[in-house]
């Protein structure tokens, strides 16, 4: 195909250089660049997913940290409320001030949600009261006290007695140089509240509970009854109500060392993170951002939504959500039991992939410029090259066309001095392969035609070698002696045939036979009986099953050479044992007609059948040429025939012979049977 190509273009060297830069461009393609980008395009793949799941851990733990931050922050300020309430002094106060909660006394509706109550007035009264309402000393100094050394949490404490009444309220003023410096202010009025803030003073179990916003932020309600001994065997003589700053609460569970140590040790800039607590009403108590502080979520952060909403059903997990910038954020979010909160930490994963994304860019860019400067360096390689290329294909052109006393002359350091040399190496190996080959054509001719003649030398001699072996028996008979006397006619006709063909070896190789014509072939298969298988009738068994008639159009000769080879064969396979020839003929259908011959001698295995049956010079006999089956085919497929063949090693062979009958032959108009 290339040397055709290179006879029929009109620049055949120009096209083979252009095809080699080509395939050259396309290899480097496939085995340089793409590996290289695919590689990148992996590794930034699993870089964003190794980015991914640092964040998704680090925000898990987060959270996680920020809730056990708050849980623990109220477990402790509880403990401290319910310190207070077991101070002696305000228990001898309610003491001497309430009688005992009825067990059904003040109706009792424990509200946690979010719900504002009455405050007392955040100005301080102009002067302590002097009344016989003032408050003990004790009491006092006990209440300032705690109000004072947790000024950063609490902000107010309501005393009310059995019946509900407010017995003192103390709250604290504006702070001083120091904690101690910190006013309170007390006032002693019977103040009634709301009965959400004397809830759980009949049932003398702690309670707590959120509230909304009010002038002083936030604020967490502890509500805890005070009972008249340690024992608490009796009814509470009163109940303590305490507020506490929840923004203070939420900023030191955020900003706690534990969540981001390395990053404050580091000084690092990592991608933005942010921790955001979320009512279950759907309002922002706290956000790193300061701005949205107390803002309804989906106004706030309309991204945030589908996350908040899981939130608000107190659901745990990890989502992603769109800012409103176009960055992607990932986020993690826990429940809070205690006062329906929910927790969520978040990181910007955008901004944290930057790094990977940008060593992508990067790899890509660096792929592809060494890609081009590697092409440009290949470019120059092959431009050398193909000079030499082409100088090479000029020659190969001029040889593929026959000048095979061309030689191509390139440099001693020429790059394709070792092509040039094997090209001229070739074309001498050619032109003395071809002398070779015209000697080889010349013996094999003389050799096919000895094989040929050996061949019909053999079927002769055999012929008479049967006639001979039974002359001894049976020549005192009449018949026998005529029909010896056709035999040896017939025999002597074959050999001056013979001879015939030596005479005119040019026509014996040609292989031109006669027109087909129509034959019975009933007739020609009784005559090859009579003279090749009548003689073995002492030995062996000879069966006939033939038709009265059976025309087929063909070679009449090569036919009954056909017949007399297979029967010779059957013979000589059934050898000195006794065996059964059967000789069958038929028609197969309307268009064909057979003709079959079987033996029972020792058969043929499978893969001589397979490998070596119709091969010429391939024999199963001791002093075989291994012709006659290879001719016998050609000849049936020169008629369109086909030739068929049963045999089992140690049962015997059948060979069936399929010939187109009179009509169907004669139709096609046959000119001439070559072998």
């Amino acid at each position: 195909m290339l040397a055709r190509s290179l006879l029929t273009s009109e620049h055949p060297a120009s096209a083979f250089t252009v095809s080699i830069r080509l395939k050259i461009f396309l290899i480097f393609l496939a085995c340089g660049v793409v590996p290289v980008l695919s590689l990148s395009l992996l590794s930034y793949w699993k870089g964003a997913r190794s980015v991914e799941a640092v964040l998704r851990g680090d925000m898990e733990r987060k959270v996680l940290v920020v809730k056990k931050n708050l849980e623990e922050a109220l477990g402790e300020r509880e403990a401290e409320v319910n310190a207070l309430a077991r101070i002696e002094s305000v228990r001898a106060f309610l003491r001497a001030t309430s009688a005992p909660l009825a067990a059904n006394g003040n109706p009792a509706s424990s509200s946690s949600g979010m719900s504002r109550i009455a405050h007392v007035d955040n100005a301080p009264a102009a002067a302590d009261s002097a009344s016989e309402n003032e408050l003990p000393a004790g009491v006092r100094a006990d209440v300032s006290a705690f109000l004072q050394s947790k000024s950063g949490y609490f902000t107010s404490v309501t005393c009310l007695g059995a019946n509900g009444s407010t017995r003192f309220c103390a709250k604290t003023g504006a702070s001083g140089a120091g904690a101690n410096d910190i006013p309170v202010y007390f006032r002693a009025e019977d103040l009634r509240l709301q009965s959400s803030e004397t809830a759980g003073a009949s049932d003398g179990q702690t309670t707590r509970s959120i509230l909304t916003r009010d002038a002083s932020g936030a604020s967490v309600r502890y509500t805890v009854p005070v009972f008249s001994d340690d024992t608490e065997q009796h009814s509470a003589v009163g109940s303590l109500v305490v507020y506490q700053k929840l923004d203070q609460l939420l900023g030191e569970a955020a900003d706690d060392e534990e969540i981001a140590p390395r990053e404050r040790a580091s000084g690092s800039t990592a991608a933005p993170r942010t921790i955001l607590v979320l009512h279950n009403s759907g309002q922002i108590l706290y956000h790193s951002n300061a701005a949205i502080h107390y803002q309804p979520v989906a106004s706030a952060i309309p991204g945030f939504k589908p996350v908040a909403d899981a939130m608000m059903r107190g659901e745990s997990g990890e989502q992603a959500y769109e800012a409103a910038d176009g960055d992607r954020w990932l986020v993690s979010y826990r429940p809070l039991g205690a006062l329906d909160l929910s927790v969520a930490a978040a990181q910007d994963y955008t901004k944290a992939a930057g790094d990977v994304r940008s060593t992508f860019l990067l790899s890509v860019a660096l792929s592809v410029i060494s890609g081009l400067l590697l092409a440009v360096v290949l470019t120059m390689i092959v431009r050398r090259t193909a000079r030499s290329l082409e100088h090479v294909t000029e020659g190969a052109v001029a040889i593929a066309k026959g000048d095979l006393d061309q030689r191509i002359e390139v440099r001693s350091d020429d790059e394709t001095r070792l092509l040039a040399d094997s090209v001229n190496l070739m074309t001498d190996k050619l032109r003395e392969k071809i002398a070779h080959e015209a000697e080889t054509r010349q013996f094999e001719s003389f050799m096919r035609i000895s094989a040929m003649l050996t061949h019909d030398l053999k079927n002769a001699i055999a012929s008479l070698s049967l006639l001979v072996s039974n002359m001894e028996r049976q020549f005192h008979r009449e018949e026998f002696r005529v029909d010896a006397m056709n035999s040896v006619k017939a025999a002597t006709d074959k050999l001056r045939a013979i001879v015939s063909k030596l005479s005119d070896p040019v026509e014996t190789l040609s292989g031109e036979h006669k027109r087909p014509r129509p034959t019975d072939l009933v007739p020609m298969m009784r005559r090859v009986l009579a003279s090749t298988a009548d003689a073995a009738r002492a030995l062996h068994e000879i069966e006939t099953r033939l038709p009265p008639s059976l025309v087929a159009a063909v070679d009449a000769d090569r036919m009954e050479k056909i017949m007399e080879n297979l029967v010779i064969n059957a013979l000589e396979a059934m050898g000195a044992q006794r065996g059964k020839l059967t000789i069958e003929a038929g028609n197969e259908d309307e268009q064909q007609v057979y003709f079959s011959v079987t033996d029972t001698g020792t058969g043929m295995t499978e893969e001589f059948q397979r490998t070596r049956l119709f091969h010429p010079f391939a024999t199963t006999k001791r002093h075989g040429v291994g012709l006659g089956l290879y001719t016998c085919r050609e000849i049936v497929r020169a008629h369109g025939g086909r030739i068929e063949v049963e045999s089992k090693k140690g049962s015997g062979t059948t060979f069936r012979i399929v010939l187109p009958s009179e009509q169907i032959a004669m139709s096609k108009g046959r000119k001439s049977l070559v072998r």
